[in-house]
Formats: structure tokens, C-alpha cells, sequence
């Protein structure tokens, strides 16, 4: 957290000095104490297009890496992270050009940055505005006030200045006369008031939200991470400190075992269409299965290909498009280095290429290993001789580039840390790169 605290003085001290912003929420004990998920700033977007290289600057100065980089009509968001000698530490910024929703304001930007207030260390909106930025975005949105808030919600019932605002704003008298409203009447007014105000500013706004939509929805900036390994190299709980790290920043991952899963086990598939009597539901011993010869290992094969392919369209991709995080306990590279788990007895590097030419792939492949003895002290599901071909399979893949091996043989936090830092780093080269290109 130290680096976290010296990055966020820094730059809300540049801002101070170089520009006109405001935190719109969550700004109570800025910036020495980051509270909330992220954090959320009000800027113009020429003013902060001028000072986006020196925050760069700033970022990679302490040491922090782009995780990710989104962009849209409204707002630029950078998760940033760092990860070194066993520490992790992950901030998110959010800065905002306009309180828009589907392209259509909300409040003045302008309104709202004029009337901002100085702390002593940071600039914030005012409490009218911190209110309706957040009660005006909901509504819309048709989701309920958090509780969180609802102190702020009680204080703006006497607030003599909000119906002024919330007319000037919004075209509507007051919070009241907005709570009456329907949702699609409440919403219809908001969309009529915007073209009413600034028709030819509207267009612009509208046309630049439809473009950024589909542009983010082909390019995604979410990412995703399998981990392959033999069982005892610690891939649970490296998988869970991981989750419990980058859930600090992202709100929604999606958490897959082997493959999506829209289609159904093998055996229940063949069950069900009666060419077995029964099911072998014995999971506890995943190498229980006798081995296959080549046509069925093939066959095999082809199922869960379909199923990958599938699963990518109908529930990786849109966790990836909404800027999460998909992370897989196992994933195709477990076929090709454990082959008796998946009862797919071809060889490695007709499997790989296989992969390469088929398989939605991954944005990293962690390889998660130690060596044999290790291995059987952690955990004796495998005897030594599957233990090392195992691994050879995975020394095998970890030459190719896709590829990152892990040698888990000191505590879970060291790998961790190698292994978040091996993706912040490849993370912040594309972003780097996506914003030299601009």
C-alpha cells in the first residue's frame, strides 16, 4: 500500500497544480487513504488529453504497470498495478469527461466543476452534485439507491439549492417530481432535455457513444488466465490468493474448471443418448479412466473443441467485453500435458498445434509446476513417473511464447507475485503501445 499512497499524492498533487478536476465520490481521507474500488474524477477531456503523457510519467515512475486501459466518450480508465517482492497492490482511476448515460447527459460538467470545493488536499464536488451524479445515474439505470449513500439522500431533502440544480440540469422541478415518475417517463425527459439544450452537441455525444460501443465490444479490454499444472502444484490456492488480489479493483470475474461447460460430460452426453447404461461420477480420482486408443482420443477431442469454441462465444467473451477477468483451474493446455485426465492419448505437438489452429485462446497460460518429490509431500494423487511427464510436457510448451512457467517451490505469495508481475508487465506493453498509436 505504500506505493499506492506515494502515487496518489503525487498525481493529486499535479492535478492540484496543472488542472481543473474534481473526485466525485469516496474522496473522504484522499489522498493518503483510498477507500472505495476506484476512483472516480471529473476533468474536461481536452485538459486531461494534455496531461495524460506526465501521468504516465507519474505511473511508471513508482513502478506501476497499465493492467488495463478503456476508453469511451465519457471516460478514460486506468487499473494500475504493481507487484514486487512479494507485495501486490492494484489502484484504478476513472476520470470523466461528462455524467452521461448511453450518450445522453445527465449534468453540466461544467456546472458541476465550478462549484467544486477544496479540502486542503484534493478538489471534490459539492455535496449536491456528488448526490445527483450518483441518484440521477441510478434512476435511469432503474437500480436502487445504495445504502451506503442513503445518509447523503436524507441530507438533500432541505437542501435548498438541489431544485435549482436539478432544473437547470435535467428540466425536471425536483427529487420528488422525479420519484413520481415512471421509468420510461423519467428517462424520455432526460433524452428530450439534452437534444433541447444542445442539439448539435447531442449528436456528436450520441454518435461518439455508438462508436466507442462497437469498437470496445470487438476489441475487449478485459483479459484472461489458465493455469495448468499436475495436482500438488499448488494451483488452488495460487488461483485463489490471485482472485482475492485483483477483485480489489475488478468487480466481476468469471471462475472456470477445465472448460465453459455448455456442453455436458462425455459420459452424461453418452448416457443420454443411451450408448452407456451408467455414468462414472467417481471426480474425486481424475485418473481413474483406462486409456483410449487413437480414434476415440480423436473423437474426444473434437467434443470438448466444440465446447471451447462455444463456451468462448457464449460466456468468456462477454465477461472480456465488460473488462473482467476470466480465469481458468485448468484449461485445452491440460489436454495436452495431462493426457490421462482427459483420456486424449495423442502426441504433444500434434495436440499444441491442434490447439493453436482451433482453440480460443487464452491471453495467458500460466504453467504451474515443482519437482517430483515436492510434488508427492504436497499431495499423492500422481506417482512420480506421471509427475515428470507431466512436466516435461509443460517444458515443452513453456518455450512457445504464449506460454509462462512457474516454479512453485518457495511460498504461494512469491509465485503469486512472479506470476502477476509476468502479466502486469505484458499488460502495461500493450497498453503502452495502444496509446503511442492513438
Amino acid at each position: 500500500m505504500i506505493n499506492s499512497i506515494k502515487l496518489l499524492s503525487r498525481i493529486f498533487e499535479f492535478l492540484n497544480n496543472n488542472s481543473k478536476y474534481a473526485v466525485l465520490r469516496n474522496y473522504d481521507g484522499l489522498p493518503e487513504n483510498n477507500t472505495s474500488r476506484d476512483i472516480d474524477i471529473l476533468i474536461e477531456r481536452k485538459d486531461f488529453l494534455n496531461l495524460e503523457s506526465e501521468i504516465i510519467n507519474l505511473i511508471i515512475e513508482f513502478d506501476f504497470n497499465i493492467v488495463t486501459l478503456y476508453k469511451s466518450e465519457k471516460i478514460y480508465t486506468y487499473v494500475l498495478g504493481y507487484a514486487s517482492s512479494n507485495k501486490v497492490d492494484l489502484i484504478q482511476f476513472d476520470f470523466f469527461f461528462n455524467t452521461s448515460i448511453y450518450g445522453f447527459k445527465l449534468l453540466n460538467e461544467r456546472s458541476v466543476l465550478n462549484s467544486r470545493q477544496f479540502n486542503g488536499k484534493i478538489y471534490h464536488v459539492s455535496k449536491e452534485f456528488e448526490f445527483l451524479d450518483k441518484y440521477l445515474q441510478l434512476k435511469f439505470l432503474n437500480r436502487t439507491y445504495p445504502i451506503k449513500y442513503e445518509n447523503l439522500k436524507i441530507d438533500m431533502q432541505d437542501n435548498v439549492l438541489l431544485p435549482k440544480l436539478i432544473k437547470e440540469n435535467t428540466g425536471f422541478e425536483n427529487i420528488a417530481c422525479i420519484e413520481e415518475l415512471s421509468l420510461n417517463k423519467f428517462r424520455k425527459g432526460i433524452v428530450i432535455n439534452s437534444f433541447r439544450k444542445k442539439p448539435l452537441e447531442q449528436v456528436v455525444l450520441t454518435v461518439k457513444f455508438l462508436s466507442f460501443y462497437i469498437y470496445n465490444s470487438i476489441f475487449y479490454r478485459g483479459f484472461s488466465i489458465g493455469f495448468t499444472g499436475p495436482d500438488g502444484a499448488g494451483k488452488t490456492t495460487i488461483i485463489d490468493i490471485i482472485s482475492k488480489e485483483l477483485s480489489r479493483v475488478y468487480s466481476s470475474m468469471g471462475y472456470f474448471h477445465f472448460r465453459p461447460k455448455v456442453l455436458p460430460n462425455i459420459g452424461e452426453a453418452a448416457h443420454k443418448v443411451k450408448i452407456t447404461s451408467d455414468v462414472d461420477k467417481n471426480y474425486h480420482n481424475p485418473h481413474r479412466g483406462k486409456r483410449t486408443g487413437r480414434l476415440n482420443s480423436f473423437l474426444r477431442l473434437v467434443y470438448y473443441s466444440l465446447d471451447y469454441i462455444l463456451g468462448y462465444f457464449k460466456t468468456i467473451r462477454p465477461y472480456l467485453s465488460n473488462r473482467s477477468i476470466v480465469i481458468f483451474d485448468r484449461y485445452y493446455t491440460d489436454i495436452i500435458a495431462d493426457s490421462r485426465r482427459s483420456r486424449i492419448h495423442l502426441p504433444t505437438k500434434f495436440l499444441y498445434r491442434f490447439g493453436k489452429l482451433f482453440i480460443p485462446k487464452l491471453d495467458y497460460n500460466i504453467l504451474l509446476t515443482a519437482n517430483a518429490d515436492t510434488i508427492l509431500a504436497r499431495k499423492r494423487e500422481l506417482d512420480n513417473a506421471g509427475i515428470n511427464s507431466i512436466n516435461s510436457k509443460l517444458n515443452f510448451l513453456s518455450k512457445k511464447p504464449e506460454y509462462f512457467l512457474t516454479i512453485n517451490e518457495g511460498t504461494a505469495n512469491e509465485a503469486v507475485t512472479e506470476i502477476l508481475k509476468e502479466i502486469f508487465e505484458s499488460q502495461h506493453h500493450k497498453n503502452i503501445k495502444r496509446l503511442s498509436t492513438r
